[in-house]
């Protein structure tokens, strides 16, 4: 990861095959808490771009699902769009309050 340009998929593939020792490491008593993501950090310094983050989230939450972040992405705008909707429609269906405030 040192060199100016790294290979993303060569990253991935060294982060999958380490998971297991990096989680130890991580979850480690040999790092005090509040150091612990100036060392992870510092081990890792890929963690600092979002992409290997993300799929640092993948491999501990679903492993075997490759689509992971992109399904999550995808139910996210879904949830948002109706988030948005229903934020509207109660907007624009609130009673009318009369001038002097009350209803």
């Amino acid at each position: 990861y040192k060199t100016k340009k790294p290979n993303k998929a060569a990253v991935t593939q060294l982060l999958n095959l380490e998971f297991e020792s990096r989680r130890q490491f991580i979850n480690s008593d040999a790092i005090k808490e509040q150091d612990r993501a100036v060392k992870i950090l510092e081990a890792y310094p890929c963690f600092r771009e979002l992409d290997h983050v993300l799929d640092e989230l993948r491999r501990i939450i679903q492993p075997s699902n490759l689509k992971y972040i992109s399904e999550m992405k995808d139910r996210w705008e879904i949830f948002y769009s109706k988030v948005q909707f229903y934020g509207v429609m109660k907007k624009v269906m609130k009673p009318p309050k009369t001038l002097d405030g009350g209803n």
